[in-house]
């Protein structure tokens, strides 16, 4: 059945940096899935000069980090094993 239980996983503790790459990604996530306005609102506290860069690269910045989500899962390939579910 297709979205079944994941078949790949980890052996022992999953790599800090995949935290870190998941737990921005989520947060990129969110923050591109804001309205503009309120991205520019929430910056414009913050880094108000930030704010326009970061609405004009937030898709570049989405597709750095799956690059760096698949270069996790690359480098960490030896930790990574198949498990057969019946």
């Amino acid at each position: 059945m297709p979205g079944g239980p994941h078949r790949f996983e980890f052996v022992g503790k999953e790599p800090l940096a995949l935290w870190v790459v998941v737990s921005l990604l989520f947060a990129n996530t969110v923050l591109m899935l804001l309205p503009e306005s309120s991205e520019k609102y929430l910056f414009a506290r913050v880094a108000p000069e930030a704010a326009p860069w970061y609405v004009d690269h937030s898709i570049a910045i989405q597709f750095a980090l799956l690059a760096l989500l698949a270069s996790v899962f690359f480098v960490f390939r030896k930790r990574v094993h198949y498990v057969r579910r019946k």
